[in-house]
């Protein structure tokens, strides 16, 4: 789903170079409200910061970074 993504916005870039960035700016801010969905969600649901580190292939330490980058204020 993501590499098509990808290709379909950077065809759009070449192409349509105005509706590949309207799509970069409406996916920012989906990624953005998703992402605070999920940060919320892990801390809720009290999953482990060692669980979310596996999940994500990096250290405790970088997934709580991760995480919290999603918290809005």
């Amino acid at each position: 789903m993501l590499t098509a993504l990808q290709e379909g916005l950077a065809t759009a870039a070449v192409k349509d170079p105005l509706v590949a960035l309207k799509a970069l700016s409406l996916l920012g801010y989906l990624i953005s409200e998703v992402g605070a969905d999920a940060a919320l969600a892990v801390q809720v649901g009290r999953i482990p910061m060692k669980t979310v580190a596996t999940a994500l292939g990096t250290s405790e330490a970088a997934a709580r970074r991760y995480v919290n980058s999603y918290h809005h204020p």
